[in-house]
């Protein structure tokens, strides 16, 4: 595998966005549990206690129409054949 290196010698995806953003990761998605301290009787909201306990595990790349999904310095997702090598 061939590494990419910016400017400044750091790491560096060889891909960017349509509009040129850098891809900094993957989506993902995972399975996770906010604590809570109270449910409302009357409308079944919970009161958040703070804390999330993330369940690793089940973590995933997420997909659209099959196709994996990056995350471009934006924040906006792409799948691969959107991207464009650097």
């Amino acid at each position: 595998m061939t590494e990419y290196y910016d400017d400044n010698n750091n790491y560096s995806v060889p891909f960017v966005s349509p509009n040129g953003s850098q891809i900094i990761g993957t989506a993902e998605i995972l399975l996770a549990t906010a604590r809570i301290s109270w449910i409302d009787p009357d409308t079944g909201e919970p009161e958040y206690e703070g804390g999330t306990d993330i369940h690793w595990n089940s973590q995933e790349t997420a997909q659209r129409d099959g196709k994996l999904l990056y995350v471009c310095a934006e924040g906006k997702e792409w799948t691969f054949d959107e991207l464009k090598p650097v």
